[in-house]
């Protein structure tokens, strides 16, 4: 029985994850020979996955956790020219791996800290960072771990705000992805990704102007890496690690994310990169499956009464937003069906918002994706005195939503059910406690005894066959 209850667990979970699995990915069958053990490639505006290689398997991000790391800066709020002081631990914590660009109790603008920490990889400002938003390093993680979980990368562990290696600061490819696309939706993080070098002026401490480059070569067009639809991403490296990157690249309205993880030289980040964007740019095409515009539908707004259930309105439904697919090219689109998901009415009240259905769009009874689909506004209920006015009878002539003589009878059946239910459950386990106490004062059997040993646990055999030895012994004397 318990190996029946574990198999049908493990089923459930089988298809419950399988189905969140293929309504979010599509995948062409080539293989492509990376040198990277762990990746991933999806389409930037609709998160779909293209190809992934190992992307739910735990690895260390090194230097392109500052991505994360730059998401919050941006999120912050905090204007361009606010201060970010570097304190002594701030510097003396990533020794001798710091950039130099600030000296102790100097300070660089958010505008020039994101610079430096996206394009020179800057671990001392990343640590500024992390002070000036988190008062210190381990706030700070728990708030780039918790910001991670919200976007739904949940085997993200983040320890630091630079990516130095330490034990418990592991992420995903897939993770990486999701951070990254979420970074996207900032002009400012996609104009200094884009960025080549970066000038911050002399300070009081620094004299000469400090210029810093990005230590991305697929942006530069003199190097032998360079690619045209890269627009820009994030490096990195650690010995545990080994080589890291994170990219983002676009041709025509087609907008790629590309994650490659455990590289073991640094050339072989850049080349794997190309060969995933172009395996998406000319292996997949965009196909706009629904646009959210298109889709208008009503549902009846209901409320429950003595007598029924009483239509008092409706409620507008709304779909969550437009559907854009990548598929394989060559894929037929004719055989993708779009079926609603909707109940025929609503109980009031319901808030704005509420999710009430979704949209499939299927091919081949395979899920390709789902739109949620939500209530376009508030649906209240009506007071007894209105409720009363519009009862038959009582004023306006309305329509009722009643239950059908089939559901009807189905709920009294199941009232029945219910009531004998408890009376034979009440019956059972005063059965079995009846027993239970019968058992329980019942006299114990006495053995007869053989010798001292009969009776104890500790009796062996070799006791038990002396004993009858010695009775016969004695009978037959």
């Amino acid at each position: 029985m318990r190996k029946l209850r574990i198999i049908l667990i493990s089923s459930i979970f089988a298809l419950v994850f399988s189905r969140a699995v293929y309504a979010t990915e599509i995948n062409m069958d080539n293989e492509i020979p990376l040198e990277s053990e762990f990746s991933i490639l999806i389409d930037a505006s609709t998160g779909h996955i293209i190809h992934e290689v190992n992307m739910h398997e735990r690895a260390y991000p090194a230097s392109i956790t500052k991505v994360m790391t730059a998401l919050l800066l941006l999120e912050s709020g905090h204007g361009m020219q606010t201060p970010v002081v570097h304190s002594f631990e701030a510097i003396s914590t990533v020794m001798p791996w710091h950039s130099g660009l600030a000296d102790v109790g100097e300070f660089l603008t958010v505008e020039e800290s994101l610079y430096a920490i996206l394009l020179a990889s800057a671990n001392d400002t990343s640590n500024a960072i992390a002070e000036f938003l988190g008062g210190n390093m381990e706030n700070f993680a728990q708030i780039m771990t918790s910001r991670a979980h919200e976007l739904g990368a949940f085997n993200t562990n983040f320890t630091n705000a630079h990516g130095l290696w330490e034990e418990d600061h592991a992420t995903t490819a897939y993770d990486i992805s999701i951070i990254m696309r979420e970074a996207l939706t900032h002009d400012l993080f996609r104009e200094i990704i884009a960025t080549q070098r970066f000038t911050i002026p002399p300070s009081a401490t620094q004299e000469e102007y400090r210029i810093i480059y990005n230590t991305n070569n697929m942006i530069f067009p003199t190097s032998m890496h360079f690619s045209p639809d890269i627009i820009g991403g994030k490096t990195g490296f650690t010995n545990n690690s080994r080589h890291t990157l994170v990219s983002y690249a676009q041709r025509g309205d087609l907008e790629l994310i590309s994650v490659v993880l455990y590289a073991d030289q640094r050339p072989m980040i850049f080349s794997d990169t190309r060969m995933l964007m172009e395996h998406g740019f000319e292996g997949f095409l965009r196909y706009q499956a629904f646009l959210a515009n298109d889709f208008e539908y009503t549902i009846d707004l209901v409320q429950r009464s003595g007598d029924g259930v009483l239509v008092i309105g409706d409620v507008g439904i709304v779909a969550e937003g437009d559907m854009i697919l990548s598929l394989p090219a060559g894929f037929n689109t004719d055989g993708i069906e779009m079926s609603v998901h909707l109940p025929n009415r609503i109980v009031a009240p319901v808030t704005e918002g509420f999710l009430v259905g979704r949209i499939l769009i299927e091919h081949d009874g395979t899920i390709l994706a789902e739109v949620p689909l939500r209530t376009a506004h508030a649906g209240l209920q009506l007071s007894e005195q209105d409720l009363a006015a519009i009862l038959p009878g009582g004023g306006a002539v309305v329509s009722y939503a009643t239950y059908g003589a089939d559901e009807e009878n189905v709920q009294n059946t199941w009232s029945v059910f219910n009531i004998a239910l408890a009376i034979v459950a009440s019956i059972v386990v005063g059965f079995l406690l009846l027993r239970f106490l019968q058992f329980s004062h019942r006299p114990r059997r006495r053995r007869k005894s053989l010798g001292k040993y009969r009776g104890n646990r500790g009796y062996s055999r070799t006791h038990r066959a002396y004993a009858r030895d010695y009775k016969f012994k004695y009978r037959y004397k």
